[in-house]
Order: structure tokens, then sequence, then C-alpha cells
């Protein structure tokens, strides 16, 4: 089986599961999208949960990416941690459905899914550390960021579905405010 098969499995899960959520999305539904028969699932994963923590994966490792990215930026701190919040908002506002997904229905359904949420906040914090690391309260700063930045995905994005643009501008408002600049 090729490459290209896991892929349409891949794809047809984020449709299936951003369209019927979790619990009711099915192993048949994705493999009918797919356009395949429901065996071939299994050559690839275990269970609908197994193809959901891939998906979950996929995204964190955006979200890696983009901490890579923006960890070697030089300029303001308040400018890099704007550029790097507009990168993952705009990660988290494509897959937004996949998102509602997992801070809603499947943080507690496993270690597995607590451990990525845990390492993707604790490497997001620590990226803040590092970009305020001359700011004598950059601890107290990274965590208000963070727990922002949280509300912003969970109330503003998710719950009250408002645009990518308003998240972003929240976002940069808090940014000036937090480190005490103004626009």
């Amino acid at each position: 089986m090729s490459q290209s098969t896991r892929e349409r499995l891949i794809k047809s899960a984020i449709k299936v599961f951003s369209e019927k959520g979790f619990f009711n999305a099915k192993v048949s539904d994705i493999v009918r999208d797919a356009g395949l028969a429901q065996g071939t699932f299994y050559l690839y994963f275990r269970s609908k949960e197994e193809i959901f923590l891939e998906i979950v994966q996929m995204i964190a490792g955006q979200i890696f990416g983009i901490i890579e990215k923006y960890s070697v930026y030089e300029d303001r701190p308040s400018r890099i941690i704007k550029l790097f919040g507009r990168e993952i908002f705009k990660v988290l506002y494509e897959y937004r459905e996949i998102a509602y997904i997992f801070f809603f229905q499947v943080i507690c359904a496993g270690e597995e899914f607590q451990k990525i949420y845990f390492n993707v906040s604790q490497k997001i914090r620590d990226f803040y550390l590092k970009k305020l690391s001359t700011d004598t309260q950059a601890l107290l700063k990274a965590e208000i960021l963070i727990g922002f930045g949280k509300r912003l995905v969970e109330f503003d994005m998710l719950m009250e579905n408002k645009s990518f643009i308003h998240i972003v501008s929240r976002f940069e408002d808090a940014v000036d405010l937090i480190l005490g600049e103004h626009r």
C-alpha cells in the first residue's frame, strides 16, 4: 500500500471528524469518504482513536515547527511574539474543528492526548520565557500570554466562532498590554 492511501485516510478522517465530531464519527465513515474498503483502514490504523491521535500529532508538529522558526528570530520581543502568535492561531484556525474536538471531547479521553496538550503548552511557555529572558517578570508574563492565548482559542475561536483577524488583533493588543507597549 502506498503512502498516498495513508494520506487519503488522514484527509478523510479530518473531514469526517470535523463534520461529525469524535464520538459520532465511525471508521466506516472515514473509509467511505476516502473511497476505500474498511479493511484498508486497519492496515494503517488500529482505531479511530489512533488516527485522531496522528492528526493531533501532525498539528502539534506544525506548532513545534513554528516555535523553532521564531526561536532564532532577533527583534523586539513583542514583535516576535506577535508574529509567532499569528502563525500559531493560523494553524489552529485552519484545524479549528479538530481543535474543538481536542479541547472539548478527547483531552480527558486518554493519556496520550494529555501528554500532547501539556507538551505543546510547555514548549510555548518556554518560547515566551526565552523571548522575555531580560524581563524581570518573564515567568508571570509568559503564563499570562499562555492563559490569554488559550482563552482566545477556547472561547473566541471555538465557542464564539470569531474571525481569524479578530483573534489575532486581540492577541496583539494583549501582547502590547502585557509587555507595556502601545500601538
